[in-house]
């Protein structure tokens, strides 16, 4: 059970009806369709939808006849895109397995998994056009464009061993928490909320993006593949330098040590860079800079008066801590 579902539920509810309306109804296309919908079903959390609910009952002027449907579209139209971009993802990575169930990549082939990427971003676009506001499509445009340079950053420095912690920092951003940050502040942009306003949601969505991020990287190193549902030591096995990595290099001292880490790094050995993380205590290092990412999420909060859904939206931040998959 969503442990918002209390405060939400009926709304959580509603758009999970707007996703299978959205993606059912078109004989032509109907075996895209249920290519899509078996991602939009495959068990995820809804984090991103619920984030959007949540904020926007923050808003001063939140009016339930005006804004539901608007904040119903908004929250289906970012459930879409973040699964269009899982789906190009698993293709980059050559991932078989995600949320525990097969990729479309995997079972249907690249060719036919990047038009479905493709086709979900049509959809939410085509949600997007029931609110009639040009703010709405230059949001997800500039949140599209700016996970795109996330990857290609990723891609340029792919095994860099120099990769620094603002380098990372920004490439999670691009990755995560640049749509967080849209799912925070979706409705206060369309409804033209005051600028404090929707600076400090989408204050709130950056870190919480940043938070969750750093936690699925620590988990790479953490968990197994059975419980994070696809397969453990990937991000080092495609190359990609994450915090824990950053700050075993950092925090490794010895000269014989930290060269047999680098080696070991670009050989891709799993068990031998997991053991060098344990040493140092990276994943404990890392773990504290998604605390201090939940704690600015909670900060950027302040200007809003207490309610239920202010309180929801600090356990959001605070659950980004203890996930397992």
């Amino acid at each position: 059970m969503n442990p918002f579902a209390p405060l939400i539920g009926s709304e959580l509810e509603a758009v999970e009806k707007v996703l299978h309306e959205t993606l059912t109804g078109s004989a032509l296309e109907e075996h895209v369709n249920r290519l899509c919908l078996s991602m939009v079903d495959a068990g995820g959390k809804r984090i991103r939808p619920v984030t959007v609910l949540l904020c926007a009952h923050l808003l001063p002027d939140y009016n339930q006849e005006r804004d539901l449907n608007k904040t119903l579209w908004l929250a289906s139209a970012v459930e879409l895109l973040h699964t269009a971009t899982l789906i190009h993802d698993d293709v980059i990575d050559n991932s078989s397995l995600r949320r525990g169930v097969r990729t479309i990549n995997d079972t249907s082939g690249n060719h036919i998994a990047v038009l479905a990427g493709d086709y979900l971003f049509t959809r939410c676009f085509n949600l997007l056009r029931h609110l009639q506001s040009l703010d709405a499509m230059g949001e997800v445009s500039n949140t599209i464009a700016t996970l795109v340079s996330g990857e290609l950053m990723q891609l340029e420095k792919q095994s860099c061993l120099e990769l620094s912690e603002d380098d990372y920092r920004y490439t999670i951003y691009a990755k995560t928490g640049a749509l967080f940050e849209m799912s925070a502040s979706a409705l206060a942009v369309v409804n033209h909320a005051d600028e404090k306003v929707i600076a400090a949601l989408k204050a709130y969505g950056r870190a919480v993006g940043s938070a969750f991020q750093i936690v699925d990287d620590n988990l790479d190193y953490a968990a197994d593949s059975e419980v994070l549902g696809k397969k453990a030591g990937i991000d080092l096995m495609d190359g990609r330098i994450t915090l824990p990595v950053i700050l075993a290099l950092k925090h490794t001292e010895d000269v014989k040590e930290q060269e047999a880490l680098k080696a070991a790094i670009e050989a891709g050995d799993f068990p031998a860079v997991k053991a060098a993380i344990d040493k140092c205590g990276a994943l404990a290092l890392s773990h504290q800079k998604a605390e201090a990412q939940a704690d600015k999420a909670v900060q950027a909060l302040d200007i809003f008066p207490e309610s239920a859904y202010k309180n929801a939206l600090i356990e959001l931040a605070k659950l980004t801590l203890s996930r397992k998959s």
